[in-house]
């Protein structure tokens, strides 16, 4: 997927056939998928999903795309979320993923948003050598972490996963 078409599924949300070529030959989920309905992708959302309680239901390293769309920010558990993201991911997958910034309103207006995000996140999580509460072995790599927006007051933070081969 290029940036351009990343850079519109998170922030214009008009979506139709973007993915389309993408997904030809992988197996793609979107998860929290709301009315965000990717083509080509299986979408994963509440109820008949959840991710604070239920693991994602495919077989260890089946997936060869996550798309994670204003859906982290939601969850009670986003390291478990991660974490699932990172069993079900076959080496070399991607995990797109769109979250509000940490400082822009779009963070703020939501009252069911859970957490914060901001470009330190990944870096914090996956290498802080102090941070081993979850003593979890991460194999996820950042391909690209970046802030963006329209306008100052909707900044996203936008980044790829990698998982490691």
């Amino acid at each position: 997927m290029n940036f351009q078409n990343f850079f519109r599924i998170c922030m214009d949300r008009e979506i139709k056939d973007i993915f389309e070529s993408d997904h030809q030959n992988c197996t793609a989920i979107n998860l929290g998928a709301g009315n965000k309905i990717i083509f080509g992708a299986v979408n994963l959302d509440y109820p008949d999903w959840d991710a604070d309680s239920m693991p994602i239901p495919y077989a260890d390293e089946s997936i060869s795309t996550i798309h994670a769309y204003h859906f982290l920010e939601h969850c009670r558990y986003p390291v478990k979320v991660l974490q699932e993201c990172q069993r079900v991911l076959k080496p070399g997958g991607l995990m797109n993923i769109c979250v509000p910034y940490y400082t822009s309103q779009m963070q703020h207006h939501d009252l069911d948003h859970k957490h914060s995000f901001c470009e330190e996140t990944w870096r914090n999580l996956f290498k802080n050598p102090y941070y081993d509460k979850n003593k979890i072995e991460w194999e996820f790599d950042v391909g690209f972490n970046l802030i963006c927006g329209i306008v100052e007051r909707n900044m996203c933070l936008l980044t790829q996963l990698i998982k490691r081969v």
